[in-house]
């Protein structure tokens, strides 16, 4: 069958690599399928414009993936409802994180024949393998479908155990398109290279953090270490990628395995940068893989702390080692190596002092850079199931990001969390010792020079005036 899998446009600028779709090009081209992959967020397509394409490809099966966040729930219903006006008869898949979350609400506008939750490479293979059958998959495992005007959810599917087994399909991504300004490999603005490219080695995050959607679950799966630098040398040697970020949920669960990931690329002479966007966890990390990680290129890595307070990091099952945070976020500093923050502000009962000893653990730390997100109780996470608001949002759900304040769950006027989160950037931000540390650790280039414009802007503007 011929497979058209489509990332339609949305409002969000950055127009990073959709790995989701590479993974699951590659699911199906083992079972012999043609596969065209459209990235009309990258070539910023219109909706009509993006339909005529599809129809132009004539797919037997129509594929769509979606976040949560900043206008893609909108934009995957555009594109849907528009190929059905357009007369397009494929049945259309849709798959992302947003399933997870929206999956019920998804399929019940009508414009879907299937929601794959969870992890999609295994599922849809399978519901490839039954319409080239003839086969009904109305009770295929890990899926949201209508049957007769009733929104059915499927028993969940079993994660794949094997990792090693998944593979993206690299050049069908053609991964060249997105080392240019217009373009944008991975969604980290601060950079050494242009030619970046993400990478998951491991899925699954066994913690239980609330506010986490948490698509890979809570069991740890690792990619093999070989596996891990050989696809790391295949892409500096086929696309002369010269930057790596690791996107994975917990990489330093394992740390063995960590370290050995480390002295394979230093052993093999690899000679990338690494960067670590989405946040170790600080606790677990280690002096020896802190050194082994600076050895193998590593000049970047965020540490999630969220909160400085004991009793919010218990509410949201965190539960981070503080001592032990503080000596890894002391140690990677000192190694040279840029070390960011991220934390959140507004978190249910949260006071307007805890706040604030949030920002002055993030003052008073050895960090380069903090991040102070707003908390937002998405769809489909537990801290939505336990502070159920959303009726609050009138609507607005779809542009709910991590720097706009959509539903206030703390104890603090929302004028007032707004003054602290602003004050926030700017008290860590705009201190001159600071300034000169970070001016030594931190790429020179435009991409930098980027985000530092957007820190600023952040320290005097919230996002919810743009």
């Amino acid at each position: 069958m011929r497979v058209v899998l489509v990332r339609p446009n949305a409002r969000l600028k950055s127009t990073y690599i959709p790995l989701g779709l590479g993974y699951v090009a590659h699911a199906a081209r083992a079972d012999g399928h043609e596969v065209i992959a459209l990235d009309a967020r990258l070539e910023r397509l219109s909706t009509e414009k993006t339909v005529s394409r599809i129809l132009d490809y004539q797919p037997d099966v129509l594929g769509l993936t979606a976040l949560h966040v900043a206008g893609e729930k909108k934009s995957v219903l555009d594109v849907a409802g528009e190929y059905k006006k357009a007369g397009g008869t494929a049945p259309i898949v849709l798959g992302g994180a947003l399933v997870s979350s929206q999956g019920k609400e998804m399929v019940a506008s009508g414009l879907f024949d299937l929601a794959v939750v969870g992890e999609g490479e295994s599922t849809f293979q399978l519901y490839l393998r039954a319409l080239d059958k003839g086969e009904r998959a109305d009770k295929m495992p890990g899926t949201v479908q209508n049957e007769q005007g009733v929104v059915q959810l499927t028993p969940d599917r079993p994660f794949i155990d094997d990792i090693d087994s998944l593979q993206v399909a690299w050049d069908l991504l053609a991964p060249e398109r997105y080392f240019t300004l217009s373009g944008q490999s991975s969604q980290s603005i601060i950079k050494k290279s242009s030619r970046c490219l993400p990478l998951f080695t491991s899925r699954g995050c066994p913690f239980d953090c609330i506010y986490c959607h948490n698509v890979f679950g809570r069991t740890f799966r690792a990619r093999s270490p070989e596996s891990v630098v050989d696809e790391m040398a295949m892409l500096k040697e086929t696309y002369g990628v010269r930057e790596i970020e690791i996107e994975d949920d917990c990489f330093n669960f394992d740390l063995n395995r960590a370290k050995k990931i480390a002295r394979l690329i230093i052993d093999r002479k690899l000679n990338l940068a690494l960067s670590f966007p989405t946040g170790l966890r600080a606790d677990l990390m280690d002096r020896e893989l802190i050194d082994l990680l600076k050895q193998a290129g590593t000049y970047r890595i965020i540490y999630a702390i969220e909160t400085a307070v004991p009793r919010l990091q218990q509410l949201i099952h965190k539960n981070l080692n503080f001592s032990r945070a503080e000596d890894t976020i002391a140690y990677t500093a000192d190694s040279g190596i840029m070390t960011c923050g991220f934390f959140m502000q507004g978190f249910p009962t949260e006071t307007e002092a805890e706040m604030r000893q949030t920002v002055a653990y993030a003052e008073n730390s050895k960090l380069h850079q903090a991040f102070f997100f707003y908390v937002n109780p998405f769809p489909g996470t537990k801290m939505a199931e336990l502070f159920p608001v959303m009726e609050k949002l009138d609507g607005r759900d779809d542009s709910m990001g991590y720097n706009t304040l959509r539903v206030n769950l703390s104890e603090v006027p929302s004028k007032t969390l707004r003054k602290i989160n602003k004050s926030a950037y700017r008290r860590f931000h705009f201190s001159f010792r600071r300034m000169w540390r970070t001016f030594k650790v931190v790429p020179k280039n435009f991409r930098t020079l980027w985000a530092v414009v957007i820190t600023f802007v952040l320290s005097f503007r919230d996002l919810d005036d743009f």
